[in-house]
Parts: structure tokens; sequence; C-alpha cells
């Protein structure tokens, strides 16, 4: 699945805090600031820009080590989580991948 931040939700660094923060925009859809950490930060930078997502896994297999396996289950679970919290929207596909 892609996702893409949910309209009215800042990513934004506090004091060394990773966080998502709804603006007036999305605080119905998401009343909550949500804490991340760097990595899922930067996951979701990369879908911002419009990576595919095989780049996030690549970037989790480089820093944690892990599987393959191991790492899409874990990114799949991060983001679905932040999508169910409101805070990411499933994204259309603008081309067909191949």
């Amino acid at each position: 699945m892609k996702y893409k931040l949910r309209e009215g939700i800042v990513q934004t660094k506090i004091c060394g805090v990773f966080l998502l923060v709804p603006t007036r925009a999305a605080s119905e859809s998401c009343p909550h600031i949500q804490k991340v950490g760097l990595l899922l930060y930067s996951a979701i930078e990369l879908l911002e820009r419009g990576e595919p997502i095989e780049k996030i896994y690549q970037m989790y297999q480089i820093l944690t080590k892990k599987s393959d396996e191991e790492v899409r289950e874990l990114v799949d679970g991060q983001l679905e989580t932040l999508r169910e919290k409101g805070f990411l929207v499933a994204a259309e596909d603008d081309h067909e991948q191949g």
C-alpha cells in the first residue's frame, strides 16, 4: 500500500524529538501529537518525496541489519499503525510499477 501524510499533519523536530503534529485542519481526524523515531521519521520523508516503499525497506534493512521479511513486517506495521491513528492516508499510485 502507498501512504502519504494526511493534509494538516506537520512533521517536525523539537528538542531532538521527532513529532507528527496535527494542525487545526487535521485535528478532528487526528487529535493527538505522535512521537516517532528517526527511522520512521525518515521513512515518512521518503514517502512525502514520492519514493517507492522498496526504498524504505532498503533503508531499514541497512540500518537495522534485519532480514527482508522482518523489515517488511516492521515497516508495514508501523505505517499501518500511523494510518489507523489518522496521521497517514492511503495514496493513489501515480503510475504503474512493474
